[in-house]
């Protein structure tokens, strides 16, 4: 399965963009920025994982120094 995002201003433009694939018979769902910024990060997590550049335990051990604030 492939997905397309579309980001949108507003409202008015998210519900334009909905009936326009709805009425193309396209399945669509809509998403929070948080929810992108989840899923960005996750997908990078995974690859840095997949590359062998990086580790989870790695990326962990950062962020918990980026937010101590050390």
């Amino acid at each position: 399965m492939e997905y397309i995002v579309i980001p949108t201003k507003d409202k008015s433009e998210t519900t334009f963009f909905l009936n326009l694939l709805k009425k193309m018979h396209k399945e669509s769902s809509t998403l929070s920025s948080e929810q992108m910024e989840d899923l960005a990060f996750m997908s990078a997590i995974k690859e840095g994982a997949a590359s062998g550049k990086g580790s989870l335990s790695k990326v962990k051990a950062h962020l918990s120094k980026v937010a101590s604030g050390k």
